[in-house]
């Protein structure tokens, strides 16, 4: 067996916790709960966080890619670009359709459904 069994959690900083948890809470409809410097959710097994980034940390762009799996990819972009959201389709191949959007700090995030 190898060393690394899992993945435990995947944490971000981010510059302004309110317009971020909002973004992934309240655009993405994860369910965050938290206080103002640490904010969690468990998907499917593997804890999403959001942490206020140090002083000193300056989140960068381009840095952090995530990908959240959704059931309908076409549906998900759609009710995110009638949000005011700009969403990119970004592939569409047999495994899989995939959307790109950037979230308050500039992280790429994507929007992925596996072929049924």
């Amino acid at each position: 067996m190898g060393l690394v069994t899992a993945i435990d959690n995947v944490h971000i900083y981010v510059r302004d916790m309110g317009r971020s948890r909002s973004f992934y809470r309240d655009l993405l409809g994860i369910p965050l709960d938290g206080d103002a410097h640490w904010q969690e959710a468990d998907l499917g097994g593997v804890r999403f966080a959001l942490h206020e980034a140090p002083e000193g940390l300056e989140p960068a762009a381009g840095t952090v890619k995530v990908n959240f799996r959704v059931a309908d990819a076409d549906d998900a972009a759609a009710r995110l670009r009638e949000r005011g959201v700009d969403v990119e389709e970004q592939m569409r191949e047999e495994y899989g359709v995939s959307y790109r959007l950037l979230d308050p700090d500039g992280y790429r995030i994507y929007l992925f459904q596996p072929p049924s």
